[in-house]
C-alpha cells in the first residue's frame, strides 16, 4: 500500500517574499530599459540630422550655395531640401510664390515628415501647425526675431520689408570659422510647458512651441544661439526661449555641424563657446572640447 505524502505549498510569508523580490527586480529593470530606449531615440535623432546634413551638402553641390532659412513668401529651408531627402514629389508641387498655408501648398504641407521628427520629442497637445517638427536652422548668434544680416551658416530673407536685407544663400567659402566649428541645424522641440494660449477656445491650455517644417519664420524653422539652449524661465522670456534650441533628451541637444557631423552638446557647455559655434565667420578661438 502506497503512502501518500501531502503536497508542499508556499506559505503566505514565502509568497510575499517572492512578490517582493519580483517587485525589486522590476524596479531595477525599468530604469535600465528606459535608458536603452532614450539612447536609441537619441541615436535615431542623430541619424535624422545626418540625413539633413547630406541633403544640405547635395543642395550646395547642385546650386553652389546653401538654401536660405526662408523665402520671401515664408517658405522654409526644410522645403528646399526635400528633393535631397527622397521627397521630391512634395517639393515639386510646392509653389514658392505662395504661403505654406495657401493653395496648393496647404495640401502638401499639412503633415509632419518623419525625418523632421525626433522620436524623443513630446508631440504638441494643440499644435500651432499640423506639420510640426523637431529641428531648426541656425541663423547665428544674433536674435532670430531681428532683421538680417545674420552671422550664421544659414542666412535668410528679411520679412520686415528691408530691401537690403536677406541673402541668396551662403557658400562653403563664406564659412571661415570652419565647417566643423559651425552649427547648421539644431533640435527645437515643443516643450515650453508654461507657454499657454491666452485667449480663444484653447485659453489656459499648453501651447508648447511653434516648430513647423514648412514655415520660414523665427521659432518655426530657424533660431539662434543668442540664448542658451534649453533655457527655462526665469530669467528668459517666452519670446526669447521660443528662438532657442531645445530637446526632450536628458542633458542637452543634438546639433548638425557644417561638415555634416552631428554632436550632442551638453547644457553645461560654455556659453561663449556655444554662441561662437553659431557663427560662420566670427574668428573666435574654440577649443575642441564641446
Amino acid at each position: 500500500m502506497r503512502v501518500r505524502h501531502p503536497r508542499s505549498a508556499f506559505t503566505l510569508i514565502e509568497l510575499l517574499v517572492v512578490i517582493a523580490i519580483i517587485a525589486i527586480l522590476i524596479g531595477l529593470l525599468l530604469p535600465a530599459v528606459q535608458k536603452v530606449r532614450a539612447a536609441a531615440a537619441r541615436i535615431s535623432c542623430q541619424n535624422n540630422l545626418k540625413q539633413i546634413g547630406l541633403a544640405l551638402h547635395n543642395f550646395h553641390d547642385s546650386n553652389q550655395h546653401f538654401p536660405t532659412a526662408n523665402t520671401p513668401a515664408f517658405g522654409s529651408f526644410f522645403t528646399n531640401i526635400l528633393p535631397y531627402l527622397e521627397q521630391a514629389n512634395i517639393e515639386r508641387r510646392y509653389d514658392y510664390t505662395q504661403y505654406p498655408t495657401s493653395p496648393p501648398n496647404d495640401q502638401i504641407t499639412n503633415l509632419p515628415i518623419k525625418i523632421y521628427l525626433c522620436p524623443s520629442m513630446l508631440p504638441p497637445q494643440i499644435p500651432q501647425s499640423t506639420a510640426y517638427s523637431s529641428y531648426a536652422a541656425c541663423i547665428g548668434s544674433n536674435s532670430a526675431w531681428a532683421p538680417p544680416p545674420d552671422n550664421g551658416m544659414i542666412g535668410r530673407h528679411d520679412y520686415y520689408g528691408n530691401p537690403t536685407g536677406g541673402t541668396t544663400g551662403f557658400r562653403f567659402a563664406d564659412i571661415t570659422d570652419g565647417t566643423s566649428n559651425t552649427i547648421a541645424v539644431g533640435e527645437m522641440g515643443f516643450q515650453l510647458k508654461d507657454y499657454l494660449f491666452s485667449s480663444g477656445p484653447n485659453a489656459g491650455q499648453v501651447r508648447g512651441g511653434n516648430t513647423s517644417w514648412p514655415w520660414g519664420y523665427a521659432s518655426f524653422s530657424f533660431g539662434s544661439t543668442r540664448i542658451m539652449m534649453n533655457t527655462v524661465a526665469p530669467p528668459a522670456s517666452i519670446l526669447d526661449r521660443l528662438e532657442t534650441f531645445r530637446s526632450d533628451h536628458t542633458g542637452g541637444c543634438n546639433f548638425l555641424f557644417g561638415d555634416g557631423s552631428v554632436h550632442f552638446l551638453s547644457n553645461s557647455v560654455d556659453f561663449t563657446t556655444y554662441q561662437a559655434l553659431g557663427t560662420r565667420a566670427g574668428g573666435e578661438v574654440i577649443s575642441g572640447n564641446y
